[in-house]
């Protein structure tokens, strides 16, 4: 079917079937190079640890229902459920993503939420076999930031795999493999374009070297890598270079649990890293939604609020949300329960997940969200990957059915808007953004220029789409509807009636001449796409640009009257 984005997919209810869902860091497998080599595992040989040098700290909570389904070796990552028998045959049917969670032994956390029994020994037994199944190098079970997280996770859990009731051999063999496993971390860092995967594996270093390996050299040596990256990475406004809201707390969770370990470790939390979290929390309260989840720029997925929730809780912040975030490249406008965030940011080239989404906004209404971005997935192999990160899966303004960036591979920038302007007023009247971007001149010779004006009172959104060059043959102005929205066409041509869930209603007016509603698609979560409609505005370029305004308006009628 055409999914309003100007080409055919797959059936909006089923998605591409079979095709997995989720991030997975690594790609596909193959390759391995040096670390594939006898030569290699011998490098990582050396004296293994005698003890886990303190009780690491775990700060969330594991589920013991989903703990219950391990036990009966049922699997379930983001929706994909997989049957496993044994930790040496997984399923060919597996997803990377899903292969990736796997290896990264996270479900560890569910199995220790039922505290005693079998769990226990069902971990061990699993662990034992894995470790025995992943000897040599994999590119998924040893892509760095699997590793990372799959240390983490036994430093975390560690009296739980080795409680009083383990086996001498076992405790042994956690203990080789874990001096392995660190060691494994301090040879493998991602480079410094990864963004978020080499500062994830720079975690899993830290706890391998704090809690493991020890020496006043090395800890000093990891401390100093944390800090100049964290400096990298974690922008002057509490922003992440990869612009990704969910990202965003990816960052946050891992600097939280740093800040734990560090802290049981010396009893003292580096300076460097308690300001990253301080600047990051009130950044996340921003890119949130009234609804709790996040706003969806840049591969990111809406998240779970409460997940959302005890992630901030752990932060102590009480910090105010930034409205003006012109380093991350975020605007907030908000006036009584009306809620806008406006994306006006350079692409980065830092990461795999970016979007061609520059001068995009979501809107919420009360607890409703009403003008949306389509959503994203992650995996590499995943058809829908690129269409989501197109111009037209985003509410903003597109040029001949063209992005305002290109990619070399989904989510990897080959080009975009270099030069990139916002300005913000806060008057009595409201609020007053004016962006631009120039992301089709060097291709059509136009640039975009966006302006946004909410009033104080919230009821009245009004917005001016503009572009200026010579240029093009027709642009399209899309406003992606969240599913819960009703969308009914005004008899005059020139709008549109918006039903909410909750009796709220808002109308949508036009200057321009060719205002249509076409199916577009929702995947805000993990799983299947969920259908939706857009509002298609439409018009030619005669060689002068063009103007069309529009605006937003809470309207009297109520809905079902």
């Amino acid at each position: 079917m055409n999914n309003g984005f100007g080409f055919t997919t797959l059936n909006a209810d089923n998605g591409p079937p079979g095709q997995p869902q989720g991030e997975h860091p690594t790609g596909p497998p193959g390759g391995g190079g040096f670390r594939a080599t006898a030569l290699y595992r011998l490098l990582l040989l050396g004296r293994t640890p005698k003890v886990m040098r303190f009780d690491v700290p775990d700060l969330w909570p594991g589920n013991p229902q989903i703990g219950h389904q391990i036990l009966n070796g049922i699997f379930i990552h983001q929706g994909e459920s997989h049957s496993v028998i044994s930790a040496r045959e997984l399923p060919a049917t597996a997803s990377l993503a899903w292969l990736g969670w796997f290896h990264s032994h996270a479900w560890m956390k569910d199995l220790s939420a039922l505290s005693g029994g079998e769990a226990p020994y069902f971990a061990r037994g699993w662990l034992s076999v894995w470790i025995e199944a992943n000897r040599t190098w994999n590119a998924v079970s040893w892509a760095p930031e699997v590793s990372a997280d799959r240390l983490v996770n036994w430093c975390q859990h560690w009296a739980f795999l080795v409680r009083e009731d383990a086996t001498g051999p076992f405790e042994t063999l956690l203990r080789q493999t874990a001096g392995r496993e660190a060691r494994h971390l301090l040879r493998t860092v991602p480079a410094p374009i990864t963004g978020f995967a080499r500062l994830h594996t720079l975690k899993g270093q830290a706890f391998g070297v704090f809690a493991l390996l020890g020496g006043e050299g090395r800890m000093a040596k990891v401390l100093a890598q944390l800090e100049k990256e964290i400096t990298t990475q974690v922008l002057p406004d509490g922003g992440h270079v990869e612009r990704s809201p969910q990202r965003l707390t990816q960052v946050l969770q891992d600097l939280l649990e740093l800040k734990a370990m560090i802290g049981a470790a010396t009893g003292d939390v580096p300076g460097f890293l308690q300001n990253a979290i301080d600047r990051i929390a009130p950044m996340v309260r921003a890119l949130r939604h009234p609804d709790g989840g996040l706003a969806l720029f840049n591969g990111g997925l809406e998240n779970d609020p409460t997940w959302l929730d005890l992630l901030l809780a752990q932060t102590d912040s009480v910090a105010k949300p930034p409205q003006n975030a012109p380093h991350a490249g975020f605007q907030r406008l908000n006036a009584d329960n009306v809620h806008i965030i406006f994306e006006t940011g350079h692409p980065t080239t830092i990461g795999h997940q970016q979007h061609a989404s520059t001068l995009s906004f979501e809107m919420s209404a009360g607890k409703h969200r009403l003008i949306v971005n389509c959503g994203a997935r992650s995996a590499p192999n995943d058809p829908w990957r690129s269409a989501l990160s197109a111009t037209a899966a985003h509410s903003t303004l597109s040029v001949d059915n063209t992005s305002s960036a290109t990619f070399d591979e989904p989510g990897k920038l080959s080009h975009g808007p270099e030069t990139v302007t916002c300005t913000r007023r806060d008057v009595d009247e409201g609020t007053l953004v004016e962006a631009s971007h120039d992301g089709y001149l060097s291709s059509l010779g136009l640039t975009h220029h966006r302006a946004l004006f909410l009033a104080s009172h919230g009821t009245d959104l009004r917005g001016e789409d503009r572009l200026t060059g010579t240029g093009g043959t027709h642009f399209t102005v899309r406003f992606h509807l969240h599913p819960a929205v009703k969308a009914s066409l005004l008899g005059d041509g020139h709008g549109v009636l918006l039903r909410l869930p909750g009796k709220d209603v808002w109308r949508l007016r036009t200057s321009a001449n060719s205002v249509k509603l076409e199916d577009s698609i929702y995947l805000g979560q993990p799983g299947k796409p969920r259908r939706s409609e857009q509002i298609v505005i439409s018009g030619p370029l005669s060689g002068n640009g063009a103007l069309v305004k529009w605006s937003f308006s809470r309207d009297t009628v109520k809905a079902g009257a």
